[in-house]
């Protein structure tokens, strides 16, 4: 059985503050050293039993661009990672996995590697965070 969208989304936020992140402008904020995540849930059609995704975004100050106002949508790097709502304990999970990736690429360095590896499933990247990298134009 799969959860309904209200009940994914109110998993998803519960997880999201267990974990101690804030909400930033109603959108979820993971601040790293150099690379600062945005996270949405993004429905994949206007209908309450439509799958959810995670929308997730970084944001690096040394792009001189101003913070995201409309959350991971006006980040230089934009991935969608799908979310399994099965049950509480399943969103839970992803979130916390999610939550630890991010965590873990706080960095350029660390961004660079998690792209490197896949770890975000074909993510978009702006041409300037693409030269920031050192990835060409993007």
């Amino acid at each position: 059985m799969t959860l309904s969208q209200k009940a994914a989304r109110a998993a998803a936020a519960k997880a999201f503050k267990a974990h101690k992140v804030a909400l930033r402008k109603g959108h979820w904020r993971l601040p790293g050293p150099e690379v600062t995540w945005y996270v949405d849930l993004r429905a994949a059609a206007p209908r309450p039993d439509a799958e959810l995704s995670f929308e997730v975004g970084a944001w690096l100050p040394a792009l001189d661009q101003p913070e995201p106002e409309a959350g991971a949508v006006d980040c230089p790097l934009l991935a969608d990672v799908p979310l399994r709502a099965e049950d509480p304990g399943t969103v839970a999970d992803q979130v916390g996995r999610l939550v630890a990736l991010l965590g873990e690429a706080g960095t350029r360095a660390g961004l660079d590697g998690l792209l490197a590896a896949g770890g975000l499933p074909t993510p978009l990247i702006d041409r300037p965070l693409a030269e920031l990298l050192g990835r060409g134009p993007g």
